[in-house]
């Protein structure tokens, strides 16, 4: 197959080398990158269209998107951000700009077409409407059959998960599987929102403790916003429109979850493995995981390919450790913003508006990579006054 999106039963194929659980952009990435390298693939998604229900704000660094291999392209491209806003409890403010853009903003299910397109283009073969419920190893450890909901199943010689937060099957396949770490997000789509369509803005308030609030800008009227928190995230975000744009409309609305724990362990050998959400591949800070997501499934691939062609083992752990270390940092810095005051965070954000370090940062910060970038920047001369600022604030 390979030329089109299939929901018939998958008994038409016997096996396959690699079967891939989840058509998001991990799994979507995985599979691409596993039959480039000349494997059999097939793909199975749940829902009966790839991209939906939308899932994220589609806020994705540029830098971030070529290293996963994907160009920018009009088909799913909404907007372009050149910088950020972010405002804290009390009102103050800091801005950052570029000379250029930095990120796009993507209409989701656009977004997962493409990356469906370039799948299909590599040979893979995609099933939609196909509920993958769970999975027999065999006994020589190289072989496993995917069981789906009507009883049928396939035979693969290795299987990639990339399901995302219902972790059903990463519960079946691997005991002690435990990602505790998820927050409810709503996301409401409004109009006249009358902020600059440039920048992406964020809101740090008293009744918001558990995330912050966001708005990503889809053009000058449009934009999504989203609010994070274990209870009552519909009613906080309710708020945060009345106070921060009280004029504008909600004309559409998303209910999902973000991780904000630390990238797991389990998953990252042999030919059973996790990829994107469900393996805790995000940034904590953000709740972002398509572009960490997508590094690790082509690490992901790279690993099947070696393990099963050539007898090779840890590719996958290899591949990743640098990534891993940087989304480890993320965590504890989202951990410790977690747990500072309104008056710490007033602080900080008064603090980095009066640095200058904004200027470092849109030249060295990476979205990405925020600590590394972090790093970079307080090197720097706005950076160290920027240092001095925060231990007068907490002094």
């Amino acid at each position: 197959m390979g030329s089109g999106l299939d929901s018939t039963a998958s008994s038409i194929l016997s096996s396959t080398d690699v079967a891939v659980v989840g058509g998001g952009p991990a799994g979507l990435i995985a599979a691409a990158e596993a039959a480039r390298r000349g494997l059999t693939v097939a793909l199975f998604e749940e829902d009966d269209i790839i991209g939906r229900p939308e899932r994220c704000a589609g806020l994705y660094s540029i830098r971030g998107l070529e290293k996963i291999g994907v160009t920018l392209s009009r088909s799913y491209v909404q907007n372009l951000i050149w910088g950020g806003v972010i405002k804290s409890p009390s009102g103050e403010v800091f801005e950052v700009s570029s000379p250029a853009p930095v990120a796009v903003v993507a209409e989701r299910e656009a977004f997962d077409r493409y990356l469906a397109e370039k799948a299909l283009a590599s040979g893979v073969d995609i099933f939609v409407g196909r509920r993958v419920v769970s999975c027999q190893i065999g006994g020589d450890a190289k072989a496993c059959e995917v069981v789906f909901e009507d009883g049928s199943k396939l035979s693969s010689r290795a299987l990639i998960i990339a399901e995302g937060s219902p972790a059903s099957l990463a519960r079946k396949v691997f005991r002690g599987y435990k990602a505790p770490h998820w927050l409810p997000i709503i996301q409401l789509i409004v109009r006249n929102h009358g902020l600059d369509r440039r920048k992406a803005h964020v809101w740090f308030k008293d009744y918001i403790k558990d995330f912050f609030g966001y708005l990503v800008p889809i053009n000058e009227e449009l934009g999504k916003l989203g609010v994070a928190a274990r209870r009552d995230p519909l009613a906080k975000a309710y708020r945060l429109i009345r106070e921060e744009m009280p004029g504008s409309k909600i004309i559409g609305y998303s209910a999902h979850s973000i991780y904000r724990g630390p990238p797991l362990e389990v998953g990252l050998d042999g030919n059973v493995l996790l990829v994107g959400d469900v393996a805790g591949q995000v940034k904590a800070t953000t709740g972002g995981g398509v572009i960490a997501g997508g590094m690790c499934a082509k690490a992901a691939a790279s690993h099947v390919y070696s393990y099963l062609e050539e007898g090779r083992r840890g590719v996958y752990r290899r591949m990743i450790r640098g990534l891993y270390r940087e989304l480890r940092a993320t965590y504890w810095i989202a951990r410790a913003i977690d747990s500072m005051s309104d008056k710490a965070i007033d602080g900080l954000i008064r603090a980095a508006g009066e640095s200058g370090v904004s200027k470092t940062l849109s030249i060295r910060g990476d979205m990405d990579f925020q600590v590394t970038g972090l790093a970079k920047s307080l090197a720097s001369a706005g950076g160290l006054r920027l240092l001095c600022g925060l231990l007068r604030t907490l002094l």
